[in-house]
């Protein structure tokens, strides 16, 4: 690495040349960026990202030239830490992510922590990165888009749910997390969120639920942005899955907000949760990128690095 690139922890002056960073990735790599300030403020506010403290950041001449996002996410029985790196265009040969990359496995000490990783299926660079660390292609996020909704069949047990939006979310927080927590448990991105976890993370979402007989079946989270909207989160109570209410929910809150060709609907959902990927075909979602999850132990990052960069 270039000698006058130093690392170093992420500040929180810092928030201009980051976003200033992720205009500059995405100009090559759309799927990278871009982030505004609201946004980026936002993201560290995330349970998970504990302010940044975690965050990397490479600098030459006192100009930000590469981000390292590095999350620790409690998944109950474990924890993973979750990685992403973003280097200039024009400073890639520099081995500045390689560098990155070493400051984020400093940080903890446990060979068999899990790490993980995403990356666009088209973004040649980001492949050949995990290709050369020995990372496993574990799931990927595919992503769709919904420019036409389609009223979904109407279920008995559907017709009796009360679906609206909530204006008190932290009345709600604890039964959102419970929902979370019972419905993500088995994926690979899961994260284990308590009530007053979920209390911050729903204060920056549109938050629906579905009801039965005072209780709550289900949730639905939304993000808007100027000329879209994005599902951030959909789940049902495993005990009261496969009787449509996960999809009225969503067919609700798509109505709600007018989506169209003009103002459409974007969403992630998991390679390997074939349920969800046929509901969201059925209310018109289709398919329009993937973004691959990696995953390795600490332990296997660390030789794959002593043999393949000394």
């Amino acid at each position: 690495m270039d000698d006058g690139i130093t690392i170093r922890p992420l500040r929180e002056a810092d928030a201009e040349a980051v976003v200033e960073l992720y205009a500059k990735a995405a100009a090559v790599e759309p799927r990278l960026g871009p982030v505004t300030l609201p946004q980026w403020s936002q993201f560290l506010k995330l349970p998970q990202n504990r302010g940044g403290r975690d965050f990397r950041v490479a600098e030459r001449d006192g100009v930000l030239c590469g981000l390292a996002e590095s999350s620790l996410r409690d998944q109950g029985a474990h924890h993973s830490r979750f990685l992403k790196i973003v280097v200039a265009p024009e400073m890639r040969r520099y081995r500045i992510g390689l560098a990155l990359f070493d400051e984020v496995l400093a940080i903890d000490a446990d060979p068999g922590l899990t790490v993980q990783t995403l990356v666009s299926s088209d973004w040649p660079a980001g492949m050949a990165f995990v290709a050369a660390f020995g990372f496993v292609h574990v799931e990927s996020e595919i992503g769709m888009k919904c420019v036409e909704p389609l009223q979904p069949a109407r279920t008995l047990a559907a017709a009796r749910a009360t679906i609206e939006q909530v204006s008190d979310v932290t009345a709600c927080a604890g039964e959102v997390a419970r929902i979370h927590n019972a419905a993500y448990a088995s994926d690979a991105a899961f994260r284990l969120y308590s009530p007053e976890e979920m209390a911050q993370v729903l204060t920056e979402s549109e938050v629906w639920i579905a009801s039965e007989d005072g209780q709550m079946s289900g949730f639905c989270l939304t993000e808007s942005e100027r000329n879209s909207m994005w599902i951030e989160s959909v789940a049902v109570d495993p005990v009261r899955q496969g009787r449509g209410l996960g999809q009225l929910l969503v067919y609700r809150v798509l109505a709600a907000h007018d989506v169209s060709i003009e103002h459409p609907c974007w969403l992630n959902v998991s390679s390997r949760n074939a349920p969800a990927l046929k509901i969201y075909r059925r209310l018109g979602f289709r398919p329009q990128h993937e973004t691959c999850r990696f995953s390795a132990t600490r332990g296997e990052l660390i030789a794959a690095r002593e043999r393949r960069f000394q």
